[in-house]
C-alpha cells in the first residue's frame, strides 16, 4: 500500500501562550488548547483543499472519486483536540486504474492512449507491439488492458500512480503558506471566543 506523509511541527506551547495571552479572562484563557486544536483542524481541512485544487490542476484527473473516496486514496483528516494537539491529513491508497485519467479507447489500428499530467499530450498504451484496449470482464468492470505475450491471454490491466503520489507535489507548494494560514484560523478562534464571552 501506498501512504503519503508529511509533517509539519509548530510551537504548540509557544502558540498557547500567544492564545493565553489574548483571552484576558481566566475562564477563557483554560479554553486555550481548545482554541488551538480547532485552528489546528480548520488549517488541515485548508490545506486539504488547497492540495486537492492543485492535484486537480496538475494531473489529467476524471474519476474524481479517487481524491475523495478514503479507500481510494482520498485525503482525510485525524482532528486534534484539546488533549492532542496534532491534527493529521492522511492520504492511503494503492496505484488506481488508468482510466481514474484522461483515456482514450484503442481502435483497430491504434493502442488505448493515457494522460496523467494535465500539461503532456496523450500517450499510445504500447510495449514490444502489444497495444493495450479497452475491455469488460465478466464482473461488468471496464479497464484497459495489455496482453502479457503474444497468446491473446492472459492480459493485465494497466494502472497509474496511485493517490498519495500525487500529493506529494501539491503539499510541496501548500506547506509554504500553511503558518500564515494557522495565524489566521488562530485569529478566528479567539474572536469567536470573545464574541461568544460578550454575548
Amino acid at each position: 500500500m501506498s501512504e503519503h506523509q508529511n509533517i509539519l511541527q509548530i510551537d504548540t506551547d509557544a502558540e498557547l501562550q500567544k492564545i493565553i495571552r489574548q483571552l484576558d479572562s481566566i475562564p477563557d484563557q483554560l479554553k486555550a488548547p481548545s482554541v488551538l486544536a480547532s485552528a489546528l483542524n480548520a488549517t488541515a481541512n485548508e490545506m486539504k483543499r488547497t492540495m486537492e485544487k492543485k492535484a486537480r490542476k496538475r494531473y489529467a484527473i476524471t474519476d474524481d472519486r479517487i481524491l475523495k473516496e478514503k479507500k481510494r486514496g482520498g485525503m482525510f483528516l485525524e482532528r486534534a483536540t484539546g488533549g492532542t494537539l496534532e491534527a493529521g491529513l492522511l492520504s492511503k491508497g494503492t496505484m488506481v486504474d488508468v482510466m481514474a485519467y484522461m483515456t482514450r479507447r484503442n481502435t483497430k489500428t491504434t493502442a488505448a492512449m493515457l494522460k496523467v499530467l494535465n500539461e503532456s499530450q496523450l500517450t499510445a498504451l504500447e510495449v514490444d507491439g502489444r497495444k493495450a484496449f479497452e475491455t469488460t470482464f465478466k464482473s461488468g468492470h471496464t479497464a484497459i488492458v495489455q496482453r502479457r505475450g503474444k497468446e491473446r491471454l492472459p492480459v493485465k490491466k494497466l494502472l497509474a500512480p496511485a493517490v498519495p503520489f500525487l500529493y506529494g507535489k501539491s503539499y510541496e507548494e501548500a506547506e509554504m503558506d500553511y503558518y500564515a494560514i494557522l495565524q489566521k484560523h488562530i485569529q478566528r478562534q479567539v474572536e469567536r471566543t470573545l464574541e461568544r464571552r460578550a454575548a
